[in-house]
């Protein structure tokens, strides 16, 4: 399985980092926590994109107003979403056959893995796995 890595220079000649985008974190930027604060900064500083796990876990939820529904759109359009794909199929089941994630956890895992990116999480079941190939970002750790 090969996995998808390149590498960007910023303007400055600086390295553009691969970050995918966990539900959690998207979620209080959109509520504005004090936690996100500096997500956009993220978005101009490297390259970032989000699995369609995390769409669907953005707009799942029954009790969604409307102005959440739109805001969640908004942001939709302004990231990329990438499919699953056979590669983060079979990542998947190797993650998942060696921790305890979820499912939706673990093809979310599996496509930070895939991509080469670090995931950009707070979700204390992420920061405890102990995947060798998966890289992780607190976004309160920056």
């Amino acid at each position: 399985m090969a996995l998808l890595i390149s590498v960007k220079l910023g303007k400055n000649g600086t390295i553009k980092l691969r970050l995918l985008l966990d539900t959690n974190v998207i979620i209080d930027f959109l509520k504005q926590k004090k936690a996100a604060f500096d997500l956009s900064s993220l978005f101009l500083q490297h390259d970032c994109f989000i699995s369609v796990i995390v769409k669907l876990e953005l707009l799942k939820y029954p009790a969604i107003t409307s102005d959440e529904e739109n805001t969640i759109h908004k942001f939709l359009q302004l990231v990329p979403i990438v499919p699953i794909n056979a590669a983060i199929e079979g990542e998947t089941i190797a993650l998942s056959r060696s921790t305890k994630l979820k499912l939706p956890d673990a093809i979310i895992g599996a496509t930070a893995v895939v991509y080469g990116a670090e995931l950009v999480t707070n979700d204390p079941h992420f920061l405890k796995c102990q995947y060798e190939k998966l890289r992780f970002r607190s976004i309160t750790g920056e």
